[in-house]
């Protein structure tokens, strides 16, 4: 099979039509032709600066040691657990378990097919970010890492004893001093789960390099290809796949998938805007000289929840662990919630909200609650600004100490 090159390796698409053309496109450079069975693999990111990793690298297990002990543990507390009537009797075989139920293996998913990648790109994203799909030749890959441009299932009945050597380096016993080799191939897993063959799965493992497909992703004749879906199409591209059917229920044949197929339906028929339940802004305040306060932008009839979409977390830090002065002691005595000898505060200051902008006032038009949610007291009319007592949910920050004058 020839191999064409492919000028760039990084694409972008804003719609299902323009994706699926670039994937037809990227197959045709790589020199696939349309009665080939093979093809390339896909596998989507939610964010597009992900890396190709697998999840025992991210989850800094990535040593044979510790690979090892998560193997010998599975494997023997499966049986107990497993509502499998039989488990499976090859490594392989229970190393693809070990991935479908999301322990930490040397695997990376991929599927056969372009418009499952794209839906597994899109679908958790609320258009806050860039998606992305990368696309594989595993064919070539192989080619360079292996010697042999095919793909075989290590685990499949009838499966050539020469093709099961030559990938068994890649997944030692457990315990074996064997070293694994330095960059990924690609494998067909055993479909011991309904998933795998729904999702048309298939698998890379990588080797000793944490980065092994940085190599191949340089270059003219680069094996790798990552498409971007802007985030300002991704709600486009989501509610195009739920047209062509396909959804939760496509990729996750059970309950548990027609159960996320309509959570992510209605959510897509939800309309929403930056602006929905928005009612104040912040304004040089006319409380305190020089400082902010929260101002209304809208009348707020009496009882309205104020910030209702806002769900930033409250980090509680201990007294002992800030500064006893300066400009950082001074962040956390202006915005933090205190409670004996804990600060509240948002997980960074640098995502500070409107309502951590609130002034105090003895007459407030806003109470708090015991979830730190913000309501009016009575009607707030456009243009007033919004306080609060602070002494309802918080203490006082401590006075500075006034040093002693020499006698």
């Amino acid at each position: 099979m020839s191999k064409g090159k492919i000028k760039k390796i990084e694409l972008s698409a804003k719609s299902v039509e323009e994706f699926l053309k670039i994937a037809l496109d990227v197959r045709k450079h790589w020199g696939f032709d349309d009665e080939d069975v093979g093809g390339p693999w896909y596998r989507g990111h939610q964010r597009k600066h992900w890396s190709l990793i697998p999840n025992i690298v991210r989850e800094g297990y990535f040593d044979r040691k510790t690979e090892d002990e998560i193997r010998e543990e599975f494997a023997v507390r499966a049986p107990a657990l497993s509502r499998l009537e039989t488990l499976p009797d090859n490594d392989w075989d229970f190393y693809f378990l070990m991935q479908h139920y999301g322990a930490p293996t040397r695997l990376l998913d991929w599927t056969a097919s372009p418009a499952i990648a794209l839906y597994f790109a899109v679908r958790d994203n609320l258009g806050y970010y860039d998606s992305a799909v990368w696309m594989l030749d595993p064919y070539e890959l192989n080619r360079r890492v292996a010697r042999k441009d095919e793909i075989i299932s290590p685990s499949a009945v009838g499966t050539n004893l020469k093709d099961t050597k030559r990938v068994a380096p890649w997944l030692p016993q457990r315990w074996s001093k064997k070293p694994i080799p330095e960059y990924p191939i690609a494998i067909f897993p055993t479909h011991i789960a309904r998933r795998i063959s729904s999702q048309k799965s298939c698998f890379t493992i990588h080797g000793k390099r944490e980065s092994g497909f940085a190599r191949f992703a340089k270059g003219a004749d680069s094996c790798l290809v990552k498409v971007i879906v802007p985030a300002r199409f991704v709600h486009d591209i989501r509610l195009e796949l739920l047209n062509y059917g396909i959804d939760d229920t496509t990729i996750f044949p059970d309950l548990e998938g027609l159960g996320r197929a309509l959570v992510t339906s209605y959510r897509n028929l939800k309309e929403d805007s930056p602006h929905r339940d928005v009612y104040v802004r912040l304004r040089p305040s006319r409380l305190h000289k020089s400082g902010v306060g929260v101002f209304a932008i809208r009348n707020i009839p009496q009882g309205k929840r104020i910030f209702a979409d806002e769900n930033e977390e409250v980090f509680w830090a201990e007294k002992g662990s800030i500064p006893k002065s300066g400009a950082i002691r001074k962040l956390y005595d202006d915005f933090a919630i205190i409670r004996d000898d804990h600060y509240g505060c948002p997980v960074s200051f640098n995502r500070l909200t409107p309502a951590w902008f609130m002034n105090e006032s003895k007459t407030p038009n806003t109470r708090c609650d015991e979830n730190y949610d913000f309501y009016a007291k009575r009607p707030i009319s456009i243009g007033e600004e919004l306080t609060v007592d602070y002494e309802t949910f918080s203490d006082y920050p401590e006075k500075p100490k006034q040093r002693k004058k020499a006698a």
